[in-house]
C-alpha cells in the first residue's frame, strides 16, 4: 500500500488542481493542443504516482509544455523540483526571452513549491531511517540483554550441577571408603562374638582401626560440609552485611516476603546500588536515621534506601524545593544497568530522600 505521507497528499491535491484548471480550459477553449496537454501530463502523473523511480519523466512533461503551450509550465516544474530534477528549472529561461513575467512567476511558484515539499519528503524519509536505525539497535540491544541473561542462568545451573558431582565425588572417593572399610572390620568382630570367642589383642587392634575409620569417614563428611557454606554472603545477607559495615550510624534494615528465588545477578545489581545509596548518604547527608527496605513478591523485588539527611530540596526555599533533581554519574550508571536487567531506578526527593530500585524476577527464573 502506498505511504500517504502529508508531503504525498499534497502532491496529489496540487497535481490534481492544476490538471482540472487545464480541463477547463480546453472545455473554455477547445483547443486540441489542450486536449493533448492535459491527457500527457495526467498519464505520466498517473504512472510516477503508481510506479516508482520515474521521477526523470519531467523532462518529457517540460518538453511537452514548451511545444503546446508554455503557459502550462507550473505543473511539471512542481513535478520535477519534487523529484529533485533541478535541471528541468531551466526551461523558466523560457519566460525570460518571452518577457512573460505573468506566467513566468506561476512557473516560477510553482517549482518552489514541488522544491519545498521535495525537500520535507526528503527530510522525513531520513526521520524514519534514523528512527528505524535506533529501533534495530534497541532491539539489538535487547536480544543481547535475553542472552546474557540467559547465558547467566545457564552458567548459574552448570555450576550448581558441577559443585554437586565435587562434592558427591569428594564424598564417594574419600568418606565412603572409610566408612566401607570401617563397616567391613564391624562384621568381622560381629562373627567373632556371635561364636562365643572372647576378644583378643588382635580384635581389639581391629576394633580401634574401625574407630579410626569411622572417625576420619565422619571428618570427610564434615570438610565436605563445610565447603559448601558461601565464603562471602549472598543474596539478603549481602545486603546486610553492607549496611552492618555501614560507618555513619546504624541501618534499619528490613526484610519482606520470600527472597530464596531472587536470582543472583539480581542481588548483585541491588548491592550494587545499595553500595552507591551509602556512599552518597555518606557524603552529602548529614542523616540521622537511614533505613533499607527489600520487598520480594513472586514477580519482582524492590530496593528503597531512605534517609533524612539534608540536601537541596529539605532548604526553605521553595524554588530549591521545587528544581528538578538531577542525577550524578554515580546514580546514571546505575540506572543503566538496572536497566539491561530490565528494572528502574528511581529518586523520590520528598520529605525524606529515597533511591528505589525495582527488577522484575522473570518465570523461567524461579
Amino acid at each position: 500500500m502506498k505511504d500517504l505521507s502529508p508531503t504525498k497528499i499534497a502532491l496529489f491535491a496540487c497535481s490534481a488542481l492544476g490538471i482540472c484548471l487545464l480541463v477547463a480550459r480546453w472545455f473554455i477553449t477547445g483547443e486540441l493542443a489542450s486536449f493533448f496537454l492535459t491527457l500527457v501530463l495526467a498519464t505520466m502523473f498517473l504512472l510516477r504516482w503508481r510506479l516508482a523511480r520515474w521521477g526523470a519523466t519531467t523532462a518529457l512533461d517540460v518538453t511537452v509544455c514548451l511545444v503546446l503551450w508554455p503557459g502550462a509550465l507550473a505543473l511539471p516544474l512542481f513535478w520535477a523540483m519534487y523529484h529533485r530534477m533541478y535541471v528541468a528549472g531551466l526551461a523558466l529561461l523560457y519566460f525570460v526571452y518571452a518577457r512573460d513575467w505573468v506566467a513566468g512567476s506561476v512557473a516560477a511558484l510553482g517549482a518552489l513549491a514541488g522544491l519545498f515539499l521535495g525537500l520535507w519528503e526528503r527530510e522525513r524519509g531520513l526521520r524514519w531511517r534514523a528512527r528505524d536505525t535506533e529501533a534495530g539497535r534497541y532491539y539489538e540491544l535487547e536480544a543481547v540483554q535475553r542472552d546474557l541473561l540467559s547465558a547467566t542462568a545457564q552458567v548459574e545451573r552448570m555450576t550448581l550441577v558441577s559443585e554437586r558431582a565435587r562434592i558427591a565425588r569428594e564424598i564417594h572417593d574419600n568418606a565412603g571408603h572409610e566408612i566401607v572399610a570401617a563397616y567391613i572390620t564391624m562384621q568381622t568382630l560381629r562373627a567373632g562374638v556371635q561364636e562365643g570367642e572372647a576378644l583378643d589383642t588382635d580384635a581389639l587392634v581391629l576394633f580401634d582401626a574401625a574407630l579410626e575409620r569411622l572417625d576420619a569417614g565422619a571428618q570427610r563428611i564434615r570438610e565436605a560440609v563445610h565447603n559448601l557454606a558461601p565464603v562471602t554472603a549472598l543474596g539478603v545477607e549481602s545486603l546486610e552485611e553492607v549496611c552492618r559495615r555501614f560507618p555513619h550510624g546504624p541501618v534499619v534494615f528490613t526484610v519482606f516476603g520470600d527472597t530464596a528465588h531472587v536470582p543472583v545477578y539480581v542481588w548483585n545489581a541491588l548491592e550494587s546500588c545499595l553500595n552507591e545509596a551509602l556512599t552518597n548518604i555518606a557524603k552529602h547527608a548529614r542523616a540521622h536515621r537511614v533505613s533499607v527496605t527489600i520487598d520480594a513478591t513472586a514477580q519482582l523485588v524492590r530496593l528503597c534506601v531512605e534517609n533524612d539527611g539534608v540536601h537541596p530540596f529539605h532548604g526553605s526555599d521553595k524554588k530549591e524545593r521545587t528544581r528538578p533533581f538531577a542525577m550524578g554519574s554515580g546514580l546514571r550508571n546505575l540506572r543503566h544497568r538496572m536497566a539491561t536487567i530490565g528494572g528502574n531506578l528511581a529518586v523520590d526527593p520528598g520529605e525524606t530522600f529515597k533511591v528505589i530500585c525495582v527488577a522484575p524476577i522473570r518465570e523461567s527464573e524461579k
